[in-house]
């Protein structure tokens, strides 16, 4: 049964998550206001794609010592270090007197937003029953996608200001939430997988006594739990080295490959560089900024359905490979009406519009596909990536896998997000593009098909065991049966564990 107190928690901890959209929303936003080229001398294509991206390559070294933080101090500790961090980028950018230190800043909240992308959903995932795993882990994307909702709605708002506020006031609002969560976490509980790890029996026996309703859940969680740790504390090494050994090589891949093939759906070009690309079919700084706010409505809503009524009854990998190929389509229709009906040049631009004849049917559509898009993202990559990476580890790597699935999805989102100011922003290459995403969404599909075993319904401990030796099967590209019906051997005996 589920108890309230399990969403509840896992609810607060995604304010974490909602820093990670709130940051993702503003910065795209606050870079086309004229205020803000202003105040920092008008900053090219180059010098904007590093505002963005050294954020990522912030997120990119906190994920990366994620996975120490979480197995020394525990997933609430390593929380509030990543809301601190968050906290000071904030302030940082926000009183920002060069662009120096603004990037300074966004490499500061870039390590804090590292830290929570990681531990994050993987405390959701340890404190979640199975039935709701794909809720409760899900909802790092709904607040990341309410994060991007509530930012582009400020930044909107903002934007009727007109002096250096107008920017300065969504960059000082990251450092809300990351205070709020910092005090609240010290009111959540542990992981229990956590607390076993280190010994901690009896104050885990507490924990699952609150997360899970009737006794007969209780033991058995107890007895899974502990029976893991037990084997794992006394014959698996935590060397990083075991995430590509040929018994965790598979899950490595697995893991990684989700957060990658997040990044190459293209998300991220609507999520950071929405308002460049309305910019450049015409629209003014106000419109184009109304236009990404109503875009940030779509995602939340869209996410909030998927990870109630959706992903824990059609899986993973099924939405996985079918978002792939409708984000896929949805890419080549935006380029191929956008190369038909471009928007308008540097010169017309320069002359008021002068000679430039706009097609609104053709610039609707556009927005149309990049709303749909939004739509197809989160019923699918968006939240099960998360899900996914929290799923497939044992407990004695179990940090280091998410912290190296997290890591990549940083890299790549750094390399993206660099990649696609310079590119949008080069008339030769423009909304040619997006072929590039469209590509890779669709081979991502095909991977998924064809390789990706799906793990709804398992718990923790029974995708442990059953991901170790089971080989892929090719020909169920769904992969049901990749992953066996056979349950893991349960612990002889239950009371195992409550011998202190």
């Amino acid at each position: 049964m589920v108890r309230a107190y399990n969403i509840l928690c896992a609810s607060f901890a995604a304010l974490g998550s909602f820093l990670f959209g709130y940051d993702s929303g503003i910065i795209g936003s606050i870079i086309v206001e004229e205020h803000f080229k202003a105040y920092f001398g008008n900053p090219n294509s180059s010098i904007q794609g590093a505002i963005v991206s050294l954020f990522n390559v912030g997120a990119f070294f906190g994920a990366c010592v994620a996975s120490y933080l979480a197995n020394r101090f525990g997933r609430k500790r390593s929380i509030q270090v990543g809301c601190f961090f968050a906290a000071l980028g904030g302030a940082l950018q926000a009183g920002a007197k060069n662009v120096a230190m603004f990037i300074v800043g966004r490499f500061i909240i870039g390590l804090g937003i590292g830290l929570l992308s990681m531990i994050v959903p993987l405390y959701q995932a340890e404190i979640a029953t199975p039935a709701i795993r794909g809720f409760t882990v899900g909802l790092s994307q709904q607040f990341i996608g309410f994060g991007v909702l509530v930012s582009t709605w400020v930044v909107y708002g903002c934007n009727f200001i007109d002096n250096d506020t107008q920017w300065q006031i969504p960059c000082a609002i990251q450092c809300v939430p990351s205070v709020i969560l910092f005090f609240g976490t010290f009111f959540l509980p542990y992981s229990p997988r956590w607390l076993m790890s280190k010994g901690r029996y009896d104050e885990a026996k507490k924990v699952i006594s609150f997360l899970y309703s009737t006794e007969e859940e209780q033991n058995k969680t107890y007895a899974e739990i502990h029976a893991e740790v037990e084997v794992e504390l006394h014959h698996v090494s935590s060397n990083p080295k075991d995430l590509i050994s040929p018994k965790y090589i598979r899950r490595t891949l697995l893991a990684c490959g989700a957060q990658i093939g997040a990044q190459l759906t293209g998300v991220n070009i609507a999520n950071y560089y929405g308002p460049t690309v309305y910019s450049a079919l015409g629209f003014d700084t106000h419109t184009s900024l109304l236009v990404n706010a109503i875009y940030g409505i779509v995602g939340p809503v869209t996410n909030f359905i998927t990870i109630t009524f959706i992903v824990d009854r059609a899986g993973r990998t099924r939405l996985m490979w079918l978002g792939s190929v409708g984000m896929g389509t949805l890419l080549m229709l935006i380029a191929a009406v956008y190369m038909s009906f471009p928007g308008p040049t540097a010169e017309q631009l320069a002359n008021g519009l002068a000679g430039y004849v706009e097609n609104a049917s053709a610039h609707r559509a556009i927005i149309a596909f990049f709303y749909l898009f939004s739509i197809v993202f989160s019923l699918s990559w968006g939240p099960v990536a998360w899900i996914y990476q929290s799923e497939i580890f044992p407990l004695k790597i179990r940090t280091m896998g998410n912290s190296a699935a997290t890591a990549s999805n940083w890299l790549f989102n750094t390399w993206i997000s660099q990649a696609s100011s310079i590119a949008l922003g080069n008339p030769s290459v423009g909304p040619r593009f997006f072929f590039v995403f469209m590509s890779t969404n669709y081979v991502m599909a095909a991977i998924v098909f064809f390789l990706y075993p799906e793990t709804k319904g398992r718990t923790l401990e029974e995708l442990g065991g059953a991901l170790d030796d089971v080989p892929i099967d090719l020909e169920r590209p769904k992969s049901e049966k990749a992953i066996t019906d056979d349950p893991v051997p349960q612990a002889e005996n239950t009371k195992a564990g409550t011998e202190q």
